[in-house]
């Protein structure tokens, strides 16, 4: 769906060199069901979509969170509700990203900042849900989705493929294989199947026990789902803080996320040259909301701004959830253009600075 198609027709393009199966299938249900089916078989799997697609991939979401599969979703960002403007840009995905799935369990979501930040963090995206059992979803936008940009050749050395799959080594002698095993940390170890003789893998998406079995037990269903909300508490360990543009301790601190990134180093530069103490903290991981930064900063702020390309400010109001912090102003921008550094700068001299 427009305009998360680059990513598929990308990809495509690079298959047979890189050794990839790219599909195209029927809908966005079916795309994350073959997606889950890939994962469990053993295969490094994602799947993407804009708005519209993404809400039919939600119960694939929760199926993913109740059978502990490791999936990587992409979330290209367009105007809604509806087909909305399809081939323009926003940033008003965001609340139902975070909350999309029914049911509680552990999920991570990273907003992508330009094409070197989206290349690093789908491979992190893939080691962290491999890691933790759980859906990955990389949230970016029309703006990003379809720009071009010169930038140096990717540093191979930054990362890695982290597989975290059992061999076996975990089952003693004559013991049945508990893919759902009560663990310190929650996570349980994984094989795939058919890789140890003798050993069957149970899987479904019933609450079950620590074999796969379907169970109707309240004690059971209370340990399972401790169990999965146990990974949110080492998730939060592996949380990169915001990236910092402009003055260590800005008097003026302004908050965004994802594809701003790019407008707002060009704006806050040019303010710092003028001698305004600015700064802005640009979020890429997003839930896990982390907050050591930004509450740090905001306490030394004399004035903190919310800059978003949506029209109810849900960064601002998911920072009010988070971190207790409430923005003194917002700039929200959603006619489907993207922000450019011009008008960022023109709207703080004027609602801002006021000058």
């Amino acid at each position: 769906m427009t305009p998360s198609t680059s990513l598929m027709t990308y990809m495509a393009q690079k298959s047979n060199q890189m050794g990839i199966v790219v599909e195209q299938v029927e809908d966005e249900i079916a795309a994350i069901n073959m997606a889950l089916g890939a994962s469990y078989a053993g295969v490094r799997a994602m799947t993407g979509s804009s708005g519209g697609g993404f809400a039919l991939m939600v119960e694939g979401v929760s199926l993913a969170g109740i059978t502990e599969t490791p999936i990587v979703i992409a979330e290209i960002q367009r105007p809604g509700p509806a087909t909305g403007f399809p081939t323009r840009t926003e940033q008003s995905d965001l609340r139902f990203i975070i909350h999309a799935g029914h049911g509680e369990f552990p999920k991570m979501v990273i907003a992508v900042r330009n094409p070197e930040d989206a290349f690093y963090q789908t491979a992190r995206a893939f080691n962290i849900a491999e890691k933790y059992q759980i859906p990955v979803i990389l949230v970016s936008d029309q703006y990003l989705a379809d720009y071009a940009q010169t930038i140096k050749p990717f540093d191979f050395s930054r990362i890695s493929i982290d597989r975290y799959l059992d061999d076996g080594s975990s089952i003693a002698e004559d013991e049945k294989y508990k893919r759902y095993k009560l663990t310190d940390s929650g996570i349980s170890p994984r094989l795939i199947p058919g890789s140890v003789k003798g050993q069957v893998i149970y899987v479904d998406s019933d609450e079950h026990d620590e074999y796969g079995h379907i169970t109707e037990s309240a004690e059971i269903r209370t340990n399972m789902v401790n169990k999965r909300l146990k990974k949110e508490d080492l998730l939060r360990q592996e949380l990169i803080e915001p990236e910092l543009l402009g003055k260590d301790n800005p008097e003026i601190l302004i908050v965004s996320w994802g594809s701003l990134h790019g407008p707002l180093k060009e704006t806050i530069g040019k303010l710092v040259n003028e001698g305004i103490s600015i700064g802005a903290l640009v979020f890429g991981d997003i839930w896990p909301f982390p907050t050591k930064r930004l509450t740090a900063l905001a306490s030394k702020a004399r004035l903190i701004v919310d800059l978003e390309q949506n029209a109810t400010a849900q960064l601002d109001g998911l920072i009010r959830q988070e971190a207790l912090i409430s923005c003194d102003k917002k700039l929200l921008k959603y006619d489907g253009r993207m922000w450019s550094p011009e008008e960022i700068y023109n709207r703080l001299k004027g609602e801002v600075l006021n000058v």
